[in-house]
């Protein structure tokens, strides 16, 4: 399938020359048998994310989103919209918390990805979209988005003595890098002479549906990235190991930068939303009850060990050692959490309690 995409991508540029990078990303990604066809996360895909690694993830999140429709007056349903919901762990999840907690919940997934969209299908109760604006206006209600807008096309900005857009181009059959005169407005961070910007033109068009399609509440973006200009460069992963050359076998690798969410928070500035943040998913964690959780298992690993249950003791033991990947901030810690509100809301007690623990640290 990814020798389809390959061809699909030279015809391309056959008939209109080199293209964007963000254009070279939709076909590899989201197009016609792209990387996205099939969820490609879990321990037997290509990488794992945080609702992976460890039910605590989700536990947390529904804490955070709890409050945020406490915030909103306890709408009844809680309206939640899950962006890029992928193979559906945190809906499942997140779904099945509320419902043990007796919150009626009106829960939409948003999946471009057809092969995605049909095993959440699967999940009862869930409503399953392609795009964020079939979900229709969102009133009272809460969107989340787990790494998502690191995945969202963007072009490359370079710096010769002038600036240049890397796209994509053949040499015989072979896709290559391609310098062209950059077109368009320019980048909000440009680089240095030499270096090169990611410009993230997918993140911030996701941004403007947001804002359209958000009414009054809130969105809780979690992803890579910094606030002070693009994240770092980009690369691929296939089958959990990195990949530096995402133009070879094009559709089999995920392609993946740290977002500038400073841009983003531009964006959403001038589209009338507030943004807040962004801060370390290590403190959000540990704001939203990471350390609290982490100490009763520890007790209930005791309990287990001094009731002859070894087994089930190691198993606490192991489960521990996996959920302190979500709070290190060499590893899943270091992601940022990134809150975006309608006019008038304000942020969290959570969120001022991760901001202050960020500011502790610092």
């Amino acid at each position: 399938m990814s020798e389809e995409i390959a061809e699909r991508i030279r015809a391309t540029i056959r008939e209109r020359g080199p293209i964007t990078f963000a254009e070279f990303m939709e076909h590899a990604l989201y197009g016609p048998g792209g990387f996205y066809e099939q969820p490609p996360v879990g321990v037997r895909g290509h990488f794992v994310t945080s609702p992976h690694v460890h039910p605590v993830f989700s536990r947390l999140v529904g804490i955070a989103l709890e409050e945020l429709w406490a915030v909103l007056g306890r709408p009844v349903p809680l309206v939640l919209v899950e962006a890029g919901a992928g193979d559906g762990t945190l809906a499942r999840e997140l779904f099945g918390g509320f419902a043990r907690a007796s919150i009626d919940v009106s829960y939409t997934a948003i999946e471009t990805s057809a092969g995605a969209r049909a095993a959440l299908s699967n999940l009862a109760g869930v409503n399953v979209l392609e795009r964020l604006a079939d979900a229709g206006p969102i009133e009272a209600g809460v969107l989340f988005a787990n790494e998502l807008l690191d995945n969202l096309p963007f072009r490359r900005a370079r710096r010769r003595d002038r600036l240049v857009e890397v796209r994509v181009g053949l040499q015989g059959e072979r896709l290559v890098e391609v310098e062209t005169p950059w077109e368009g407005a320019l980048p909000d961070t440009p680089p240095t002479i030499g270096e090169e910007s990611i410009v993230p033109v997918g993140a911030l068009a996701f941004v403007g549906e947001l804002a359209e399609a958000l009414t009054r509440g809130y969105a809780l973006l979690v992803d890579y990235g910094t606030e002070t200009g693009p994240g770092g460069r980009f690369h691929g992963y296939r089958l959990h190991h990195v990949l530096e050359d995402v133009l070879d076998d094009p559709g089999s690798a995920d392609i993946t930068t740290g977002v500038d969410l400073g841009a983003v928070a531009r964006r959403a500035t001038l589209l009338g939303l507030r943004a807040f943040g962004p801060v370390p998913q290590w403190a959000a964690l540990v704001a939203l009850g990471y350390e609290e959780w982490a100490a009763g298992e520890l007790a209930r690993q005791t309990d287990l060990l001094d009731a002859g249950r070894g087994l089930d003791a190691v198993r606490a033991w192991e489960g521990r050692g996996r959920a302190r990947l979500l709070v290190d901030p060499g590893a899943l810690g270091r992601l940022r959490w990134f809150l975006l509100a309608t006019e008038g809301l304000p942020p969290p007690a959570w969120f001022d309690r991760a901001r202050a623990l960020r500011a502790s640290s610092d």
